[in-house]
């Protein structure tokens, strides 16, 4: 994967992340406000620079359930940025 498609990738993952904090300010989602704001701090971060560690891997095998949807892209996306 290219540092093109990544940074691509890493968009769309942004603005999903950034809607899943909507609905937890709405009440629609119960997953934790501040973990979802560390996530799209380090998504952003992650498509400026290269090499910084990813901390939100740890907080999502600790704390989301295994099969969530965003969960599993995130984990992806943090395997595809080791690999770039």
């Amino acid at each position: 994967m290219s540092l093109e498609e990544y940074r691509k990738r890493n968009g769309i993952l942004q603005e999903k992340v950034a809607a899943e904090i909507e609905e937890v300010k709405r009440g629609e989602s119960a997953k934790n406000m501040l973990q979802l704001q560390g996530i799209l701090e380090e998504l952003k971060n992650s498509n400026i620079r290269k090499n910084i560690p990813l901390y939100y891997p740890q907080i999502i095998v600790d704390s989301w359930d295994y099969s969530d949807p965003l969960g599993i892209e995130l984990m992806e996306l943090a395997a595809l940025y080791e690999k770039i």
